[in-house]
């Protein structure tokens, strides 16, 4: 990567927190040129205004984003592929801290804030975030098929569905993991709601101690 292609890139991820933090409109040009170091004209020699470089910050964030690993790795039992969704709440909730550039809890509210104006200023990130989410669900949706087939999920439950519910429970708990001072602190209570969704899944013949990590079967 070139000097040129260096600066291009360190403006749009200056650009790109300022935008969180401050929105569209409550960010301008002066607020990116005291952030970045740059006077207005080096900024244009890379960006023809600040229109063009809130589209490109957004599509540096918006680019294609992988699966989980934990939906898609083969190696690990339904079970833990379910704890380790619970568990990887804390490295999700370390990046949005480290994206919107704050240690603060309000980050959340930043960062959602952020994905609503941004989606609604631009709707083809809506189509990427919706791509996304698709994706997701129907690696869980496999996950959750397959298990049907070797017994370890009852029978009755759409995958589909059970897809969709659990991707919207974690991103809940993301979002308490950041303003609800139980939630955010007590991380047994975590375990718990962990081995209370993992009883829901599972048929009633089946031994759940067998999959159980610790807690009671």
């Amino acid at each position: 990567m070139g000097r040129g292609e260096e600066s291009r890139e360190r403006i749009l991820a200056i650009s790109l927190k300022l935008f969180m933090k401050m929105g569209y409109r409550g960010t301008s040009l002066a607020d990116i040129c005291k952030a970045t170091g740059l006077t207005k004209g080096a900024l244009y020699h890379h960006f023809s205004g600040k229109d063009d470089l809130y589209v490109h910050a957004l599509d540096s964030f918006f680019q294609y984003s992988r699966v989980p690993r934990w939906m898609t790795d083969q190696t690990l039992s339904l079970r833990d592929r379910i704890h380790q969704g619970f568990k990887e709440l804390d490295s999700s909730k370390a990046w949005i801290m480290d994206t919107v550039g704050s240690s603060q809890d309000d980050a959340i509210l930043q960062f959602y804030s952020f994905l609503y104006e941004a989606t609604r200023r631009c709707p083809e990130y809506q189509q990427r975030l919706d791509e996304y989410d698709r994706m997701k669900h129907q690696a869980l949706a496999d996950v959750f098929r397959k298990a049907q087939e070797t017994g370890q999920l009852r029978k009755d439950i759409d995958p589909e569905a059970t897809a969709i519910e659990l991707d919207a429970l974690l991103q809940q708990l993301l979002y308490l993991r950041f303003v609800n001072h139980r939630v955010r602190m007590d991380d047994f209570l975590l375990e718990q709601m962990v081995e209370n969704y993992w009883r829901r899944l599972v048929p009633l013949e089946h031994d759940i101690s067998k999959d159980s990590r610790g807690l009671p079967g």
